[in-house]
C-alpha cells in the first residue's frame, strides 16, 4: 500500500529505511572524534613544569566547559589541574563562582610562557563575584591548587610544555 504526500509515493518499507537513515546521519553527525571539543570523555593533556613535575591536566576548550571550569569539585587530585584554551589571545578573565576549593590560576602566552600568575584565589562568597584578568594577553590557563603554581616553578617568565594525550590512563 502506497500514500501520497506531498506529491511523493512512499511505501510503508521506504519510510522505515528512511527513517534509520535519518537516524544514522544524525547519529554519525553527533559523534566526535576523541579529543574534538564535543567529545564525551573529557581531553586530557601532559603538562611539564620548569620543575620537571609532570601535570595531568582536563582541556576546557569550549565556552561552556571554560564557564564550568572547577565549580563543585571539593578536590583537584595530586598533580593534577585544567588546561584551558582560548580561540585567541586576550585578557581572559576568572571568577571562582561556584568552585568549593582556592585555587591557583597561571596564565600563558601563544608560546607556553607564564605571563601572570594569580596564587590562592578563594572561593566566590557572596555576589557579584570577584573576577582576575591578567595585565597582559595571554591564550591559555593552568588552573591548580592553591600554593603548588610557585612550587611548580609556575612564575612570570617560565615556559611549560603541553603534550597532547590520547586519554587520562595514557598519562
Amino acid at each position: 500500500m502506497a500514500s501520497r504526500t506531498a506529491g511523493r509515493s512512499t511505501v510503508p518499507g521506504e519510510a522505515a529505511a528512511l527513517v534509520l537513515t535519518a537516524v544514522l546521519v544524525l547519529a554519525m553527525a553527533c559523534a566526535a572524534p576523541a579529543g574534538s571539543s564535543t567529545a564525551v570523555s573529557p581531553a586530557w593533556v601532559r603538562a611539564t613544569t620548569p620543575t620537571g613535575k609532570v601535570l595531568l591536566l582536563e582541556v576546557m576548550q569550549t565556552p561552556a566547559e571554560r564557564a564550568r571550569g572547577m565549580m563543585g569539585r571539593s578536590e583537584v587530585p595530586p598533580d593534577s589541574g585544567m588546561y584551558f584554551v582560548f580561540d585567541v589571545t586576550g585578557r581572559h578573565g576568572f571568577w571562582m563562582k561556584n568552585c568549593l576549593i582556592p585555587l591557583d590560576i597561571v596564565w600563558l602566552s601563544e608560546d607556553l610562557q607564564v605571563v601572570h600568575v594569580e596564587r590562592a584565589l578563594p572561593p566566590c562568597t557572596e555576589e557579584p563575584c570577584p573576577s582576575w584578568t591578567p595585565p597582559v594577553p595571554a591564550r591559555y590557563v593552568i588552573e591548580v591548587g592553591a600554593g603548588l603554581a610557585e612550587s611548580y616553578g609556575l612564575v612570570p617568565g617560565a615556559r611549560v610544555l603541553i603534550t597532547p594525550l590520547e586519554s587520562r590512563s595514557s598519562r
